[in-house]
C-alpha cells in the first residue's frame, strides 16, 4: 500500500494544527510505530483515522507477549488464557498486514510443538514478506531450557524459501536438524547471524566453504552436540556454551576475532587450547568459564594468544580456594588491554591465610582495565586485584562490582542481597590503600 504525504485530510481526519507528530509523513510516523512492540503499535490505530491504518504497515513485527505471561506465572489456568490471547493478536496482526516486505518478524513467548500449526503459518508469513531477519524466541523468560523433545521443529520449505533474503536467524527453544541447517547454509547468500539457544541439535556440526557467509554463530545450551566444526569461511564471532565437553576442530578462520567456547575442564583434560591452536594468533576476545580450580591448571598446555586485547575469564570455586593460577592465561596474552573476571562461589567461606603474589617476568605493559564481578572480600578475590596492581604498568581502571553470587543450598538469593553492604565496604577498605592514585577505582 503506498503510503502518502500526510498533509491533507480526507480519510485521514481533519488535523489540529498543535498535533506536530500527526503532520509527519506516514513513512516517518510508520518508522516510529515499528520500534514498538505490535501490541502497543496496533493500539495507536485509535487515535484517529489519520492513525488507523498506519499499523498495517509496520516493517518491523515484533511480537513480544513474555510481560503478559510473566504476570500469569503461578496460574496455569491464566497462562493458557495469555497464550490463546497472544496467537490470536499474531494472528489478527499479520492477516491484516499491507506492506510487501519486513525487515524484522519475531515471536518472544513460551510455544512448544503443541502450537506448531500457527508457528507453521507465522514462518510461512515471514517467507512469504521475504524477511530478513527471523527470530523465534519460544522459551519462557529467564535462562532455562526445555526437554528438547517438547521444542518446536523447523520444516525445511518454509526456511528453504525464505533463504534468499534472510541475514539474521535466531532460533531459542527450536529443533533443527541436519539436512535443514545445510539447506539454509547452502541457499542463504546474504545469513551473517545464526543464533540458538535452548534448541536440539545433531551430534556432529560441520560448517565450511567459501560458500558460507556466516559471521557470527552463537550456539547456547543446545542439545546433543558431540563435535564441531568449522572451517574456510570469514566467521568473525564464534560463542558455544553447552554443559558437556564438545571437540573443536576450528581451521582456516582468518578473520576470526571473538571466541567465547564456555565451560573448560580445569586441568585443561578436554585440550581446549591445543583444540583453538590454529585460531590462537587471530583471536582478539577471548571468554572461558572454569571451575574447581583445586585440581590443578596444566600451564604448559596454554597456547599463545599474542593478539588478545580482551580476555573474560569466568571462575567457579569451592571456598576459598586460591585462583592464581588462572593468570598464567591472562600472561599469555602480551597485548592485553581488558582483564575481565566474574566470580561464582559456592561458599562464602573466607581464610585467614596471607596473600599470596605472583610475579608476571614480562609484566602487562598494555593492560589498562581490570574488572571483576563477584568480588566477596575474600583472600582468593584480593589476590586478583594484587596481581593486576602489581604487575600492570599501564592500569588505568578498576571497576568492582561487589556483589555476592554464592552458590549453595545454605545461601538464597536473598541472603546474597543482604551481604552485598559487607562486599562493597570490604573492596573500598581491601583495595584503596593499594591503588596508585593515578588509577581510578570504581565500587559499585
Amino acid at each position: 500500500m503506498a503510503v502518502g504525504s500526510g498533509q491533507s485530510t480526507g480519510d485521514r481526519g481533519p488535523l489540529n494544527s498543535n498535533d506536530y507528530i500527526s503532520k509527519m509523513p506516514d513513512d516517518v510516523l510508520v518508522m516510529t510505530l515499528s520500534r514498538l512492540l505490535v501490541k502497543d503499535a496496533v493500539v495507536t490505530g485509535s487515535l484517529s483515522t489519520r492513525w488507523k491504518h498506519l499499523w498495517r504497515n509496520l516493517f518491523e513485527l515484533n511480537f513480544d507477549g513474555t510481560e503478559d505471561l510473566d504476570k500469569a506465572a503461578n496460574d496455569e489456568m491464566l497462562q493458557d488464557l495469555e497464550t490463546c490471547k497472544f496467537i490470536t493478536q499474531v494472528n489478527n496482526v499479520i492477516s491484516s498486514h499491507n506492506r510487501l516486505t519486513v525487515q524484522l518478524f519475531r515471536i518472544c513467548f513460551d510455544l512448544d510443538c503443541t502450537h506448531s500449526k500457527h508457528i507453521d503459518e507465522w514462518i510461512k508469513f515471514a517467507v512469504d514478506k521475504k524477511a530478513e531477519g527471523l527470530e523465534l524466541n519460544l522459551l519462557d523468560i529467564g535462562p532455562g531450557t526445555r526437554d528438547p523433545d517438547e521444542n518446536y521443529n523447523v520444516i525445511l520449505p518454509y526456511l528453504n524459501a525464505m533463504s534468499l533474503s534472510l541475514k539474521k536467524l535466531v532460533l531459542n527453544g527450536v529443533n533443527l536438524d541436519e539436512p535443514t541447517l545445510n539447506e539454509i547454509l547452502k541457499n542463504s547468500p546474504h545469513l551473517e547471524t545464526l543464533s540458538m539457544f535452548g534448541s536440539g541439535l545433531f551430534p556432529h556440526i560441520h560448517v565450511g566453504g567459501r560458500g558460507i557467509t556466516l559471521k557470527k554463530i552463537k550456539l547456547v545450551a543446545c542439545f546433543g552436540i558431540e563435535t564441531i566444526s568449522l572451517y574456510g569461511f570469514d566467521l568473525e564471532s564464534f560463542q558455544l556454551c553447552v554443559c558437556d565437553d564438545i571437540e573443536y576442530h576450528l581451521t582456516d578462520l582468518p578473520n576470526l576475532k571473538k571466541l567465547d567456547i564456555g565451560q573448560v575442564s580445569v586441568g585443561l583434560e578436554n585440550n581446549v587450547f591445543r583444540q583453538i591452536s590454529t585460531c590462537a594468533p587471530y583471536l582478539e576476545v577471548l571468554s572461558l568459564e572454569m571451575w574447581s580450580p583445586q585440581h590443578g591448571l596444566d600451564v604448559n598446555a596454554i597456547v599463545k594468544l599474542p593478539n588478545v586485547k580482551k580476555l573474560m575469564l569466568v571462575m567457579g570455586a569451592i571456598e576459598d580456594d586460591s585462583l592464581l593460577e588462572f593468570t598464567a592465561i591472562a600472561r599469555a596474552c602480551p597485548r592485553l588491554e581488558t582483564f575481565s573476571i566474574s566470580l561464582l562461589w559456592y561458599s562464602p567461606m573466607q581464610s585467614k591465610r596471607k596473600v599470596r603474589r605472583v610475579v608476571a617476568p614480562e609484566g602487562h605493559k598494555h593492560l589498562k582495565l581490570l574488572e571483576i564481578n563477584g568480588y566477596y572480600g575474600r583472600i582468593s578475590d584480593l589476590e586478583l586485584a594484587v596481581y593486576v596492581i602489581d604487575n600492570a604498568v599501564a592500569l588505568e581502571k578498576i571497576v568492582i562490582e561487589p556483589c555476592c553470587q554464592a552458590y549453595g543450598e545454605d545461601l538464597t538469593p536473598q541472603d546474597c542481597v543482604k551481604r552485598h553492604p559487607v562486599a562493597r565496604s570490604s573492596a573500598k577498605r581491601q583495595l584503596t590503600p593499594l591503588v596508585s592514585p593515578g588509577v581510578d577505582l570504581t565500587v559499585l
